[in-house]
């Protein structure tokens, strides 16, 4: 007798079965569609996935946005936000940042000697570009996310004319540098700018 073939396995007629079964699916332009629907699903998941895990702010309080800018300084080692949309310029050993109309700049210094917070303030009014300042009596306080002591005062000043607005803080970083915050307000000048200038000192924060 000769020999018989093997009987074939009923795997193979399934696999054939669902390659004719696919085969149909693509011709009818179904197989394509439902590709198409995995795909944008699984695109979908993974986008929401992402952005959700996307942080607004960082763990010390301030925003990672690309509009962030941020002025640091190595001594003290301190960082604050710069006044949004405020042109920034140096002036020796002076930062000076000045709103787009002009009422109203900002500016700060750094120092490690006794006795030149005094020097500085005086030199405060040339970088400002004030004149006639009367300032009221000094209070102790607190300034920035990080609750820094600062010896600060408020008071009168012309700048681009009488009725001007002036305010200052020495900043006690707990080291041997401290930071001189000041800005200037004109009389033109409206809550809105006061309000830019605090923003910026209300951020400073250790680095």
């Amino acid at each position: 007798m000769g020999m018989q073939p093997p009987p074939q396995k009923g795997g193979t007629n399934v696999a054939l079965i669902i390659v004719i079964a696919i085969a149909v699916l693509m011709a009818t332009g179904v197989g394509g569609c439902l590709l198409c629907t995995c795909l944008a699903a699984r695109s979908g998941s993974s986008s929401s996935s992402s952005n959700s895990g996307t942080p607004s702010k960082s763990s010390s309080g301030g925003s990672n946005s690309a509009s962030d800018n941020w002025i640091t300084s190595e001594r003290p080692y301190v960082k604050f936000l710069s006044p949004p949309g405020w042109t920034k310029n140096i002036k020796g050993d002076w930062g000076v940042f000045k709103s787009p109309d002009g009422a109203a700049v900002f500016a700060f210094t750094t120092f490690n000697q006794p006795g030149e917070s005094t020097t500085r303030l005086m030199a405060a009014a040339g970088i400002l570009g004030v004149t006639d300042i009367d300032w009221r009596s000094p209070q102790h306080g607190t300034v920035g996310r990080d609750g820094f002591p600062a010896r600060m005062a408020e008071g009168s000043c012309n700048f681009s004319g009488p009725g001007g607005y002036i305010w200052y803080a020495t900043v006690n970083s707990g080291t041997s540098d401290q930071i001189l915050l000041i800005y200037t307000v004109s009389g033109r000048g409206t809550k809105a700018h006061k309000d830019a200038a605090l923003a910026s000192i209300q951020s400073l924060q250790r680095r």
